[in-house]
């Protein structure tokens, strides 16, 4: 539904803090929204240009590493459980300062809008088409070094502080196997009363 000033192909997006569609969300301190008119698209417009980002990727794997990077936050959110997954998030600090440098690495992202109001994702809130390497980002210190260095000298305002108990992604993994073996080993082991 349109607001009678705004022609019928835009509609107003609010500019919040996005939290992950899945793991445990803190809500964030509220702040002022602004408004910024994003075109609406047809689901076949957005596949299109979903099919379009990821040849970019592929594309991009000869001559730019932060391809491997944008594919591996594609890939990690889609195999991952969310406790192996978000295990850095509670050492995460800063927000989004909507600045957009990360959209426009290696080419410019085909749903980012800029106005003069700031800018936004036609996507990023849709639960149907929300970008998984958009919406985990960043996943870990490897994914805010990798940006940042496509980026510099602008900083990106997301840091870490502390470090989980298992740091990195295969150690982590292992653990998780480790504690899901133990369990069922506790369950054979009741079951034939060792």
């Amino acid at each position: 539904m349109s607001q009678p000033d705004q022609p019928p192909a835009q509609r107003p997006v609010r500019l919040v803090q996005i939290e992950p569609l899945r793991g445990n969300a803190t809500p964030s301190a509220a702040k002022p929204e602004l408004q910024i008119a994003v075109p609406r698209m047809t689901d076949a417009e957005i596949y299109r240009k979903k099919a379009y980002i990821g040849f970019r990727k592929i594309i991009g794997l000869v001559y730019t590493d932060h391809s491997y990077g944008a594919i591996r936050r594609w890939f990690l959110p889609k195999v991952l459980p969310d406790k192996i997954l978000y295990r850095w998030r509670e050492y995460r600090k800063g927000e989004c300062n909507r600045c957009g440098l990360c959209c426009k690495i290696v080419y410019r992202c085909p749903f980012f809008v800029e106005s003069g109001d700031g800018t936004a994702c036609a996507i990023y809130t849709d639960p149907k088409h929300s970008p998984p390497a958009c919406v985990v980002f960043p996943m870990d210190p490897k994914d805010i070094q990798e940006v940042q260095r496509q980026i510099a000298p602008a900083p990106c305002p997301f840091h870490f502080e502390g470090i989980p108990e298992h740091p990195t992604l295969w150690g982590a993994i292992k653990a998780e196997l480790r504690t899901e073996w133990d369990k069922k080993l506790d369950k054979l082991k009741e079951a034939f009363d060792f």
